[in-house]
């Protein structure tokens, strides 16, 4: 279906694409995928209290609108309403369980409300549907290292820093060297890699002058 708001949304004018939003739904007021629209939209430009009403109102129109829960839910998450962020995820998830972004979000709605064990299976389902996701891949080797799964941890730290600079992924594979293999010579060399990208890495500056008294 051609939305009328479709090409000004591609284009980033937001404003317009918003009233065309508004005469849409006055329009068709019982269309749900107007609202999600403009929910998201509005959240975009920072108006979430109107965003999440759009969003209830797309829910009371369709109750099995995963992207309506999904949209609801990543507002929750951005205002750190954690628990209430998991249980809109959850109630899309029983529709699609093997969306990345989805598995991604759930995976970080737990690490918030510090229940790292839940969050592992959510992490390896996204990566293995965006395997080459380095944000995916970044997040799920820290979880690893907290649980001390040194191995899958590394691999996926590696492939960050292999594909572009990032500070904490060469700190946290320092850490990892210094835990798993006490090897200062090697978690040394990735100090010094996250402060080549990141001068004032404190913690890699830290952990330099540690490993060297």
């Amino acid at each position: 279906m051609s939305l009328p708001y479709e090409d000004a949304l591609k284009n980033g004018r937001q404003e317009e694409a918003l009233k065309q939003i508004f005469n849409s739904i006055e329009e068709e007021p019982e269309v749900e995928v107007h609202y999600i629209n403009g929910g998201n939209l509005l959240h975009t430009l920072g108006r979430d209290e109107e965003a999440e009403q759009f969003l209830q109102k797309a829910i009371d129109l369709n109750s099995q609108s995963t992207s309506a829960f999904y949209s609801l839910a990543n507002i929750y998450y951005n205002h750190e309403r954690y628990e209430e962020a998991i249980r809109l995820y959850l109630i899309a998830y029983t529709r699609n369980e093997k969306d990345a972004d989805l598995n991604f979000m759930l995976a970080m709605s737990h690490i918030n409300t510090q229940q790292p064990k839940a969050a592992l299976q959510f992490f390896e389902v996204a990566h293995q549907e965006k395997p080459d996701d380095l944000d995916i891949c970044f997040q799920y080797g820290l979880l690893c290292c907290q649980l001390s799964l040194f191995d899958p941890a590394e691999k996926l730290l590696t492939k960050v820093v292999d594909r572009t600079p990032h500070a904490d992924a060469q700190y946290n594979l320092g850490l990892l060297k210094l835990v798993r293999d006490d090897d200062k010579v090697q978690a040394s060399e990735h100090f010094k890699q996250a402060i080549d990208v990141q001068k004032d890495h404190h913690l890699a500056h830290h952990a330099l002058k540690k490993i060297s008294e």
